[in-house]
């Protein structure tokens, strides 16, 4: 990686690493802050639209458990943290493929996707790096440390094929889980088997040759329930150089074991090819060089879980987690710019990664309102990369990149939730990492939330410590690595109000925020190394508003502003957007036709390719559509529109979004 530029120059690595320019976002046009601010206000803790009935009766919500935020699973108006749940039934009713369409509503997220899917995809929480959030699948976390990304993430991998819930928690929680979590924590969590057999087959097509089979069944077998899915998506070509392929299969087993004992596993594969330009190539539109990264990529998940309840004051839990993930990588690199120096060398790099974690987890409800958690937690990683870096380009020929490392992790955790008070809920809790290699980490959070039940209102504040590991490429790849380095580390507060109003058909607050990061890992031109040296802070606002005047109506919206700052420089982070807000419309005009209307609006950005250096991006408006028309009890036919009005903007330099892009299909459910 041989660009001059510093830690808020990237895109997604949260390693100060060249190569990875940062991403999206965009300045307000005056009319999209017009906009956005006609829309409503509202609460972080973002109270998921839950699938409607018709008719005109009373709406009707059942309030989600949250099992993310906290050792011990929580009712989503109770939890001290800023929670937003996606429900099965918005991921139904918008017709969304991609994961990363489905996380662009959800207030505090910025996600981007440059161009399509094929290129890396990231999320910034609260204006955090990309790998300062911990990704779970049904709780097996799936960050990778090998890559060049600093262990963040690639949402664009992930489809909506056999998901119940996406918990998505804002704020740190290393009391929870250690290591990665210190901007939050996304939980995808998958569909289990129904009491009756059911299941559905779906073919879809669309603009650019998209093309989507889709199998499930779902259903129960004695004691044993079961669901499963398979999948496969071609992408086409939306815009010039994108390619994604992938193959994926799911499966969530279930066998009660007693009255009192579950055993539950949870399998996912999934096999996948992607093509896209280089980050910080300037895209179709900037690049010298006219080749594409060609990425080829198999993903394996695994969970068991065992859940006993001994006694009504005494239920344990037991789980073992695995992931694997193999990935080869060519990249042609970035063609050097002779006015700056910049430069990314060709490579050639296979990486394997393994991840292995026993957790036992006890919960004690000690007396009335008082419920105590004690566990611990070992993690076993292991991680190689096996790689060339071509740099004849400077008389060096041809350069090994090979890493091979493996960590140990064992950490004890505690928590704490008292209820002593009517709609008062206290909770503190802390863990200890003991990370091989590395000093004792120990990361506390203390949070209290209270619901005033004569007025509908819930005061929530919370405050907590977080770190993160250096990734295994940043301790060991030979070229830019430093074994030397520190842990990141993490402090932040926050303090919200939700109000229900209008017999709970309206729901609205805001969440003040603010954070600050140290030891953060930069790359540094002169020493050619990556080090400990940036402090930034990252301070805002966000809002949102839930009403459902009629079961057959419903709309959400979110505002979200973020300041960020790196302290040492003055300078604001790239990739994050300002402001970003949008609203969903779900609408069941009748019984057999849903129609969904989501608007996003996202503020202008910094970014950075090596052909043009920094520059920002503009403000944008998106659109999407979705349909769906049930035309008998089994059959349904859908259309889906991305980019209904064809808008024409960037989330990375020289890396246009695709035009519209109608897609439909037929689904049998049985």
């Amino acid at each position: 990686m041989w660009t001059k530029r510093a830690r808020h120059a990237e895109r997604g690595s949260g390693l100060g690493l060249p190569r990875h320019a940062a991403k999206q976002g965009r300045q307000w046009r005056g009319m999209n802050v017009l906009v956005v601010l006609t829309l409503w206000l509202g609460c972080t803790t973002g109270v998921a639209a839950q699938s409607r009935t018709t008719g005109g009766e009373e709406p009707s919500t059942l309030e989600p458990v949250v099992v993310t935020a906290t050792v011990v699973p929580t009712p989503l108006s109770q939890t001290t943290a800023s929670v937003t749940v996606i429900s099965r039934g918005q991921i139904e009713a918008q017709q969304t493929v991609s994961v990363t369409d489905l996380l662009r509503q959800v207030p505090g997220l910025h996600i981007d996707q440059p161009g399509a899917r094929g290129s890396v995809s990231s999320v910034y929480l609260r204006g955090g790096d990309p790998n300062f959030t911990l990704v779970l699948i049904d709780g097996v976390r799936v960050n990778d440390p090998t890559n060049s990304r600093g262990g963040s993430f690639d949402f664009s991998t992930l489809s909506t094929d056999n998901i119940e819930r996406i918990e998505i928690v804002r704020g740190p929680l290393s009391a929870v889980y250690g290591s990665d979590a210190i901007s939050g924590v996304i939980n995808i969590i998958t569909r289990q088997g129904a009491a009756k057999t059911a299941g559905a087959v779906e073919m879809a097509g669309g603009r650019f040759g998209y093309i989507r089979p889709l199998g499930q069944v779902r259903g129960t077998q004695g004691a044993m329930d079961y669901a499963v899915s398979a999948a496969y998506l071609d992408n086409g070509e939306p815009v010039e150089g994108s390619a994604f392929t992938s193959t994926a299969v799911h499966a969530n087993v279930g066998i009660q074991l007693s009255d009192v004992m579950e055993l539950r596993g949870v399998l996912r594969y999934a096999n996948i090819d992607s093509e896209a330009f280089p980050d910080a190539s300037g895209g179709p539109r900037f690049a010298v060089l006219r080749d594409v990264d060609a990425r080829d990529m198999q993903e394996l998940t695994f969970g068991l879980t065992l859940a006993h309840e001994l006694f009504p004051w005494w239920e344990y839990r037991f789980q073992f987690g695995f992931y694997n993930r193999d990935e080869d990588l060519t990249s042609p690199g970035v063609a050097l710019n002779p006015a700056t120096g910049d430069f990314v060398p060709p490579t050639v790099t296979d990486n394997l990664f393994r991840r292995y974690d026993l957790t036992l987890r006890h919960v004690f409800s000690v007396a009335t309102g008082v419920r105590l958690a004690v566990g611990a937690q070992a993690q076993f990683e292991d991680g190689r990369s096996t790689g060339t870096q071509d740099l004849t380009l400077f008389g060096l020929g041809i350069m090994p990149i090979d890493f091979d490392l493996s960590r140990d992790v064992y950490a004890p955790f505690f928590e704490l939730q008292l209820s002593l008070l009517p709609g008062l809920l206290v909770q503190g809790g802390v863990r200890v990492d003991v990370p091989e290699g590395f000093d004792p980490e120990v990361s506390p959070r203390l949070g209290a939330s209270y619901t005033i039940a004569v007025t509908g209102t819930t005061l929530r504040a919370s405050a907590g410590k977080s770190f993160k590991l250096p990734s295994f490429f940043a301790l060991s790849r030979p070229d830019v690595g430093n074994p030397d380095l520190k842990p990141e580390k993490g402090r932040s507060i926050e303090a919200g109000v939700t109000q229900v109003l209008w017999g709970k058909r309206l729901t609205l607050g805001a969440t003040y925020f603010y954070n600050e990061f140290d030891d953060l890992i930069d790359f540094d031109v002169e020493t050619f190394r990556l080090l400990n040296r940036d402090e930034v802070t990252t301070e805002g606002v966000e809002m949102s508003l839930q009403v459902q005047p009629w079961s057959i109506l419903g709309l959400t919206t979110h505002l979200t502003y973020v300041e960020t700052d790196i302290e040492s420089r003055g300078a604001r982070l790239r990739n994050r957007p300002k402001w970003r807000g949008g609203f969903a419309i779900d609408w069941r005009p009748l019984s057999v036709l849903a129609i969904n209307l989501r608007a996003l609006f996202v503020g202008d950005a910094l970014d950075f390719a090596v052909p043009t250096g920094e520059r920002e991006l503009d403000a944008y408006t998106r659109v999407d559509l979705a349909v769906t028309w049930r035309v008998a009890s089994t059959w349904e036919l859908f259309l889906a529109i991305d980019n209904l009005f064809d808008e024409d903007y960037e989330e990375a330099i020289g890396v246009p979004a695709p035009g519209i892009a109608p897609r439909g299909g037929v689904r049998a459910r049985f």
